[in-house]
């Protein structure tokens, strides 16, 4: 606000001052009157006070640009003050009432900005005078390049910010990479969907869409999708890799949670007020993009007010995204359970940040020619192993300050949300967080063909942004090979394949070796019967460098006492590789 006030304040302030300092200069010239009291006295009065009625009007017509300047500066000054005092008023009138901030906010802000953008012109025009004036009262001497730069930036600052208008006439668009779960095709999704909306009162959605990020949302604004395909109406987008992990009350808990925002207290504040404050913010992002320096500075004192806009009622927001939310995971409890509802967020946090992971290393396989075919059974993978068994005061730890990522609106902590819905953080799980309940198959019966279908679609996506260029042959690493069969053979020698195994091998693996790519190794994990021998494989390494050895020797160490049980087969295979090897270490 304090920028705002200066940004839109100083240029009138400094107006106003230099007409006064002038007019001071010509009222000690004329001693008894005034300019401003000559200026407007009649043809009768000059002539009484002996003044020539034809002088006075030229004079008065030289220095009517003083008085113009006066004027505008003035009233530019009170309007300015007036936009600053109104949006203050009008947050705090509007405070957490959603239905007064959809009432409000979207007719305040096209009769603002076009304020706004009168205030840029006028007081481009102000500041353009003062730079012909101030150089010639002071110096004597006039840069008309600057005064035209000004004024040329007044104009197109004027016109960015009216055209900034326009996208508040436009329904905000989301991108998603998605497709449409039609309910010829998926009628067991949507007979599932429509129940929970009818038990929870709530509106059904228009479209449900699936993909492959780790979310769920509903959102009312218009969804482009995969193959420039536009839906509208209220979307409810759900994540496979997600519906992988979730059971089927979990999955309840979460629908029954994002149908909750399609609630009439909450359709009206959605479709009103969210899509206009959206906007605001991609107009202050668009008048912030600028080529010319004049036409940035002629900007400012608007993207300043409109940032203040935005500002004061950021509090607002933030106090209204708590509420709906807390109000929505209650209608998640009623189409769930409160157990149901408490796990899919604490599996949300949990395992979303391994999508980012498995998205990385999905590029760099392409880029490496490897094609994976099922993303979703990838992250999947990623989730079981990559949690192992931690301590779970350090899974809550990372879970309850989590904040849930949404398309257009914020979330506020896991904590508070599970404070509001009376629960016990004391009874959080580390089993039940790591359950993979596999609601997806449940739900939909060509699950895999559809993984498949948008794995080929993230593919396509990499590879066009130009982060993928999948070579036309692969270079496959004979070390690589070893490295996996030997590990792989020393996570299945007692018999059972054990997470925390599998996950130190991963971490250290892509330390040993740079090419090390946990896709191919957990193939080699879930084909134990098909690796080569552990001792064929040892026997055919024995020409190794000691130094080597001696790290891959450490490397299966750690793994078989990765899970706190270092059993006898394992012990068993160290102690056979350190006699083909002819390793003198303990």
């Amino acid at each position: 606000m304090i920028k705002a006030a200066i940004s839109f304040l100083i240029i009138p302030i400094v107006g106003i001052f230099t007409s006064m300092y002038i007019f001071g200069i010509l009222d000690d010239e004329l001693g008894s009157f005034s300019v401003s009291q000559i200026c407007s006295m009649s043809d009768f009065e000059l002539e009484r006070n002996l003044f020539d009625p034809q002088s006075v009007k030229n004079a008065c017509r030289d220095i009517d640009p003083f008085f113009l300047l006066q004027k505008s500066s003035i009233i530019s000054l009170i309007i300015s003050i007036g936009i600053l005092i109104l949006f203050k008023l009008v947050s705090l009138f509007c405070g957490t009432d959603r239905d007064r901030n959809a009432n409000v906010f979207p007719k305040l802000i096209p009769v603002t900005i076009l304020i706004i953008a009168g205030q840029v012109l006028v007081q481009g025009l102000i500041l353009a005078y003062l730079s012909y004036l101030i150089p010639v009262e002071i110096i004597g001497y006039y840069l008309p390049v600057v005064t035209i730069l000004i004024c040329a930036g007044a104009a197109i600052g004027f016109f960015q910010v009216i055209v900034s208008l326009s996208s508040f006439f436009k329904k905000p668009q989301h991108p998603e990479r998605a497709i449409i779960a039609e309910k010829e095709t998926y009628p067991k999704l949507w007979n599932h969907i429509e129940k929970i909306a009818t038990k929870i009162g709530a509106e059904k959605p228009d479209n449900i869409i699936i993909g492959l990020e780790p979310t769920f949302y509903a959102i009312s604004a218009e969804v482009n999708l995969i193959g420039d395909k536009t839906i509208k109406g209220e979307t409810l987008f759900l994540s496979l890799p997600l519906m992988k992990l979730f059971t089927v009350e979990e999955l309840d808990g979460v629908i029954g949670h994002e149908l909750g925002h399609f609630k009439s207290k909450d359709t009206r504040y959605s479709s009103k007020f969210s899509p206009v404050y959206a906007n605001l913010g991609k107009s202050l992002e668009n008048l912030a993009n600028t080529t010319s320096l004049y036409s940035a500075i002629a900007k400012l004192p608007a993207i300043f007010v409109l940032t203040a806009m935005y500002d004061s009622f950021a509090t607002n927001i933030a106090s209204i995204s708590r509420e709906r939310e807390f109000e929505a995971d209650k209608v998640g409890c009623q189409a769930s359970t409160k157990e149901g509802m408490v796990y899919s967020l604490a599996k949300v946090v949990t395992y979303s940040n391994l999508w980012e992971q498995t998205k990385i290393e999905n590029i760099k396989r392409l880029n490496n020619g490897k094609i994976s075919e099922n993303l979703s059974e990838v992250f999947r993978e990623s989730a079981l192993y990559n949690i192992g068994k931690r301590d779970i005061n350090e899974t809550i730890k990372e879970v309850l300050p989590s904040i849930i990522q949404h398309p257009t609106d914020s979330h506020p902590p896991i904590s508070e949300r599970y404070q509001n819905l009376d629960f016990d953080i004391e009874n959080l799980t580390r089993d039940k967080i790591t359950h993979q309940g596999n609601a997806s198959n449940d739900l939909i019966d060509n699950v895999k063909e559809l993984e498949e279908s948008l794995t080929f679609n993230e593919h396509q996506f990499y590879i066009a942004l130009g982060y993928a260029n999948i070579p036309d042959k692969t270079d496959d690493s004979g070390m690589a090979t070893i490295i996996y069969s030997l590990a792989a053979a020393m996570i299945g020698a007692d018999g059972k394949i054990d997470n925390d195994e599998i996950r130190v091998a991963e971490d250290l693996g892509v330390q040993l070796l740079e090419e090390f790519d946990r896709v191919d190794f957990r193939e080699y994990v879930k084909n134990l019967d098909k690796i080569p021998d552990f001792k064929s494989v040892a026997d055919a390494c024995t020409n190794l460098n000691s130094d080597n050895k001696i790290i891959i020797f450490n490397f299966l160490k750690a793994i078989a006492e990765a899970d706190e049980d270092f059993d006898k087969s394992e012990e068993s295979l160290l102690n056979e590789l350190k006699n083909i090897w002819s390793l003198n270490i303990d």
